[in-house]
């Protein structure tokens, strides 16, 4: 401790620290309790902060300061820093984290797959009949040449499917060779348009059958 001076002891003359108050070897104490300066004529004592009085011999009289007292000031004022700096060291240590942002975790979200569609299911066939044989009748018979005249009334012919539920499975279809001569419908109703030979035709199944038509010309 380099900035607190040494008193030697003016008993045993050991050196030691100003701050003990007596010498650590011998217990003398460090510094008489200083008696004052007999009082000038007049009985005056000196006033507060003169300086000392000399002696009848010359000597100054001993301070009234006390060492010791300075140096416990020193400390005390030492101390008080010390306390004000951990005191703010403490405060800004508790003030920091609060004012630290608390972080929000973010939310997790699922993802939900979508439905997988369900196929619609194919529908079976139907097994289809065969067509043996078709023919075309007009009230019954079996019809293979006829004549149909301009502007007579339509003539309305019927195609029979053997075997009957052949129709079931397979369309029954009429076309004429030349609509220019003779028209036939779905339905097998024949019309007469320009004189000449025209064929009508029914087919089911791959299956046709077909009678002449002669158209005369109008007299």
């Amino acid at each position: 401790m380099g900035f607190i001076p040494e008193i030697t002891c003016r008993h045993c003359g050991n050196k030691y620290s100003a701050i003990h108050s007596r010498c650590p070897s011998c217990g003398t104490p460090r510094k008489q309790t200083a008696s004052r300066a007999p009082a000038a004529a007049g009985g005056e004592e000196p006033a507060a902060g003169a300086a000392p009085r000399r002696t009848a011999s010359g000597g100054k009289t001993t301070p009234l300061f006390n060492s010791n007292t300075k140096w416990q000031f020193i400390f005390g004022c030492i101390l008080v820093v010390l306390v004000i700096v951990a005191v703010i060291i403490l405060i800004s240590a508790s003030l920091g984290p609060a004012s630290k942002p608390v972080e929000t975790p973010e939310p997790t979200v699922e993802v939900t797959p979508p439905p997988t569609p369900t196929p619609t299911p194919t529908p079976t066939p139907e097994p289809t009949i065969p067509v043996t044989s078709v023919s075309i009748t007009f009230l019954g018979s079996p019809l293979k040449e006829f004549t149909q005249r301009i502007g007579a009334d339509p003539l309305q012919l019927k195609a029979d499917v053997y075997p009957v539920e052949a129709v079931t499975t397979a369309k029954l279809e009429w076309r004429s060779s030349d609509e220019s001569i003779i028209k036939v419908d779905d339905t097998g109703l024949v019309t007469a348009v320009g004189p000449g030979w025209a064929e009508i035709i029914a087919e089911c199944g791959g299956v046709a059958a077909s009678c002449k038509v002669w158209v005369p010309n109008p007299s």
